[in-house]
């Protein structure tokens, strides 16, 4: 038995399976719910934030990322082009840059988007102007609107990344 490989597969696994899980939940489910709240959902998008689920989320995927480079180091023999030219080389490779781009997209479009409605969202209470309160609403609805369609790609790419991966073993 090589622990190196257990450990990382557990860790790429478990933190995996939170990362793909988390980011179906966001933009299938919390945030149509939250965009339905309307005004009310400011203060669950600043209690989401205060309890760091931005950064929990972007610990999942880092933590799995790595474990996945180091995996797939280790069961390629250092990258070896004979084992990334193979069927199960290349359905890994292919489920990782999927994962990587959905990281990407994730750090570049989503959390911005999301962070910054959730401060704004905050601030709608001190807003006396109805005018001031609807261009914020306004400006919140955008940002939200950007942060869902940019989860959805990282969902979506992310399951693609996860059938990649679970059938590569199988090609």
């Amino acid at each position: 038995m090589d622990l190196y490989v257990v450990v990382l597969r557990l860790l790429h696994i478990v933190f995996g399976v939170l990362w793909v899980g988390f980011a179906c939940f966001v933009p299938f489910v919390l945030l149509p719910s939250l965009m339905d709240a309307g005004p009310a959902a400011g203060p669950v998008m600043g209690a989401i934030q205060r309890r760091g689920l931005p950064k929990i989320m972007s610990a999942f995927a880092g933590i799995t990322i790595l474990a996945g480079i180091l995996l797939l180091r280790r069961v390629s023999g250092g990258f070896r082009s004979e084992f990334m030219g193979s069927h199960m080389g290349m359905a890994l490779s292919i489920g990782a840059l999927a994962a990587l781009i959905a990281f990407a997209i994730g750090m570049i479009m989503v959390r911005p988007a999301m962070t910054k409605a959730g401060t704004l969202s905050e601030g709608l209470g001190s807003v006396t102007s109805d005018s001031e309160r609807a261009a914020l609403m306004a400006t919140i609805g955008a940002l939200r609107t950007r942060g869902a369609a940019g989860g959805k790609w990282v969902a979506w790419l992310l399951l693609f990344a996860l059938a990649a991966m679970a059938s590569a073993r199988y090609l």
